[in-house]
């Protein structure tokens, strides 16, 4: 399936902000929404059921699935922001209609939880899409993250990123399309038709809140799974909150550790290190389903296509 950039925002843009996953919190979300609109003047709509809750959702399934279907149906919506993360887009995601998404692409915008959606639109509907911070996470977003995720919404050339700190794990140069997802939600789409193919694709991966026995549990079903075979490389991102416990094994690895020694048995360029992911700072945008290089030896990833088309005047 060829992919499709949808096209870029213009100065008028109508951006539709949604809550596919947990509760919305009001505070957060209405600053970011505050300073987002400075940055990214436009049109702002919401999902109905933005500040609903139901137990650890943000409304029932049936209230959810029908926001985000009829947002990605809308040809008047030029971009899908996701509020926060949490829980439950995997929920939705059997009943969505990717062929709505196709006839009218437009550009998602998120992560965490919200990396099942951005999966699904890649694998089912064949659109890109951008992996970055949710409006949650906005207001506190250090501003250099900020003008670059702004610059791949408007449509212009991403700028290479380069790991900050972290190690090599074979050197190299590899290129191929982006995928990049949450580690925990990756896994949960092994075995159902939203799992992104990965053959020939560089894979960004980032993590939250997990000892390093999960993640290890997490990265060996992909690997036994057989769901990353044909990846040429892999970037990891943060990997906020995965220590082991004070109380926990004095033994076990690091979060880090395992990722190399996991990753190890792919025999591909594995860089770690990069700043995206859940630090409340840092989060650099992702253009998932362009064209990227990974440069391990010099712990860049290049960017050959910007995320989003070029358009006249909106």
């Amino acid at each position: 399936m060829k992919i499709l950039r949808p096209p870029a925002l213009g100065a008028s843009a109508r951006i539709h902000v949604v809550a596919t996953s947990g509760p919305v919190p009001r505070d957060r979300v209405e600053a970011g929404l505050a300073r987002l609109r400075t940055l990214l003047p436009g049109t702002y709509t919401f999902a109905p059921n933005l500040w609903e809750r139901d137990g650890f959702l943000a409304g029932d399934d049936a209230s959810r699935l029908r926001a985000l279907q009829d947002a990605l149906a809308d040809p008047s919506i030029d971009a899908i922001l996701c509020a926060r993360g949490g829980y439950g887009a995997t929920r939705i995601l059997p009943t969505l209609d990717p062929k709505r998404l196709r006839a009218a692409p437009k550009l998602l915008l998120g992560f965490s939880d919200f990396s099942a959606v951005l999966a699904w639109a890649l694998e089912r509907a064949g659109v890109a899409s951008v992996h970055g911070p949710v409006v949650a996470q906005l207001a506190t977003l250090h501003d250099d993250d900020a003008d670059h995720l702004i610059a791949l919404l408007r449509g212009e050339d991403p700028p290479a990123i380069a790991a900050e700190e972290g190690a090599v794990l074979r050197g190299g140069r590899v290129a191929g399309r982006l995928v990049a997802a949450n580690l925990e939600v990756l896994r949960a789409l092994v075995g159902t038709a939203a799992f992104p193919s990965l053959d020939g694709a560089i894979l960004a991966l980032e993590e939250t809140s997990e000892r390093p026995y999960r993640i290890d549990r997490a990265l060996t079903q992909l690997l036994t799974s057989g769901s990353l075979r044909g990846v040429r490389g892999v970037a990891v991102g943060q990997l906020t909150a995965c220590e082991e416990p004070a109380d926990g094994n004095p033994d076990a690895p690091s979060a880090h550790a395992v990722f190399l020694e996991r990753l190890g048995a792919l025999g591909v360029p594995v860089v770690t290190g990069f700043p995206f992911g859940h630090h409340p700072q840092r989060n650099l945008a992702l253009p998932v389903g362009a064209l990227a290089e990974l440069v391990a030896d010099d712990g860049a990833l290049y960017f050959l296509e910007p995320a989003a088309a070029a358009r006249g005047p909106n």
